[in-house]
């Protein structure tokens, strides 16, 4: 019963953020898609999946009060540092 519940939960935070995702960054976007994808079936679980999408309705009002248009926010960038073993040209 309880993972029933869980999925409901979700389904009303995805519906929540499907409705002002233009406002989401690049990055929540990303995440957004993903866990949406994840819970079109019941049997999904994810430890920390509803805290994300709360913290992302969170994220919106706090962009909201200071007044920052996420698209702005650069997308991840990963810069990871190079080594000597690469074959540089």
């Amino acid at each position: 019963m309880r993972k029933l519940i869980d999925h409901i939960q979700m389904n009303r935070l995805l519906d929540r953020l499907a409705a002002v995702k233009e406002k989401l960054t690049p990055n929540e976007r990303e995440l957004f898609h993903k866990l949406k994808a994840k819970y079109r079936e019941p049997g999904a679980t994810g430890f920390d999946d509803k805290t994300c999408l709360e913290v992302m309705l969170r994220n919106i009002e706090i962009r909201r009060g200071y007044a920052l248009d996420p698209k702005d926010t650069v997308g991840r960038i990963i810069d990871l540092p190079r080594t000597g073993d690469a074959e540089d040209p």
